[in-house]
């Protein structure tokens, strides 16, 4: 039976995200981290294999590179907040339902008043993408030489040359050639795939489900942060939703957050405790997922993690809580790592963090591991 309401402590709201996120109760299978986390922000590749190993450890670097080009099981491609991510296959037609339609045109609309173009020239400029693609994947420098009408597009380095037919699902990032990005048609890169979007109102419906899911408790506020939809938009799909929802209160916390309801004990009962230190890497879904991340991160810490020009740095978890930024400098041998802590860390906390770090230089590929405080 659905409960009417539901009340629980700020540790277990806390606890409850930490386990399902992977943090205090690690996936045995890397392709079930990222699909917990539901798409991993991309734009700073670095961050997609640790992102995975603080969810998996047992994941090797190399499994991220391997699922995008050998395996194809990931994918990478715009969608939530219009940015690019990496997401399990499977999950492209979820996310093609959920935003392609509203941001195919509003792409469209940046491209007729930039480009000088009607919309028939526009279709007709993504047809040529798609049937210069039918050849194999090119580079964007070999793309622009196949089509043209793609040099007189702005901010082509952020992906609008391509991101019409990405929010579609007909195009796909799916490596890189030096500096540049490399594109592929969908049907021809999974030709297996079992692509078939559901309604955008279906979609964003499932979309929510799988947000509250890692997420919760959560505010209606919360997943339009996450998602970068409208506020409207986000409360016709709750309303729709209601008969799965649960609401819900967080010691602290004014706001109505919501739940699923078939988390309702779960969320009540003991959950494992956090690891002693967790490893985050920059733009974290665990960061991005709340417009007020206070569950993993003090509010008078928050100037130091979300930094200007949408930078979001590392941060160092102590038993689940943000205490640090970090940053790495990688050699061919040799991890340099600079630690600025945000809130006190002791003598035994400091040797912990040095540990992890020193556990991560064999992943990453470096022999020596040395560990700078920024005081």
């Amino acid at each position: 039976m659905k409960p009417t309401a539901l009340h629980v402590t700020a540790r277990q709201a806390a606890d409850f995200a930490l386990a399902r996120n992977g943090i205090s109760q690690p996936f045995t299978e890397p392709l079930a981290a990222v699909r917990a986390m539901v798409a991993v922000q991309a734009q700073y590749a670095a961050s997609i294999p640790l992102a995975i190993h603080a969810r998996c450890p047992s994941a090797p670097r190399t499994w991220t590179d391997r699922a995008l080009s050998h395996d194809r099981s990931l994918v990478k491609t715009w969608c939530l907040r219009g940015t690019l991510h990496a997401l399990a296959a499977e999950d492209l037609a979820l996310m093609v339902g959920s935003f392609g339609e509203r941001y195919h045109l509003a792409v469209e609309r940046v491209m007729l008043r930039m480009c000088d173009m009607d919309t028939v020239a526009w279709h007709r400029v993504e047809q040529d993408v798609l049937h210069a693609l039918a050849g194999g994947p090119l580079d964007r420098t070999a793309l622009h030489e196949a089509v043209p009408r793609l040099r007189d597009v702005p901010w082509s380095g952020w992906g609008e040359d391509v991101k019409g037919l990405a929010y579609q699902g007909d195009l796909l990032m799916v490596g890189s050639k030096g500096s540049r990005p490399v594109f592929a048609r969908r049907d021809m890169w999974l030709p297996d795939l079992r692509f078939r979007p559901r309604t955008r109102i279906k979609s964003l419906e499932e979309l929510l489900v799988r947000y509250l899911r890692t997420f919760a408790p959560a505010t209606l506020g919360d997943f339009a942060h996450w998602t970068g939809l409208p506020a409207a938009v986000v409360r016709d799909t709750a309303t729709r939703a209601a008969r799965l929802l649960v609401p819900t209160t967080v010691e602290g916390r004014g706001s109505p957050l919501l739940a699923l309801a078939e988390d309702a004990d779960v969320l009540k009962k003991s959950l494992p405790e956090a690891p002693a230190v967790t490893l985050l890497p920059k733009f974290d879904a665990l960061l991005l997922a709340w417009k007020n991340p206070s569950r993993v991160l003090d509010g008078g810490d928050h100037a130091a993690v979300f930094r200007p020009a949408g930078q979001i740095e590392a941060v160092v978890l102590l038993h689940g809580h943000a205490a640090a930024t970090w940053r790495v400098k990688q050699g061919a041998s040799a991890m340099h790592v600079t630690v600025a802590p945000v809130q006190r860390i002791g003598v035994v906390a400091r040797r912990q963090v040095e540990s992890a770090f020193e556990c991560l230089a064999p992943w990453s590929g470096a022999r020596n591991t040395t560990v700078t405080w920024q005081d």
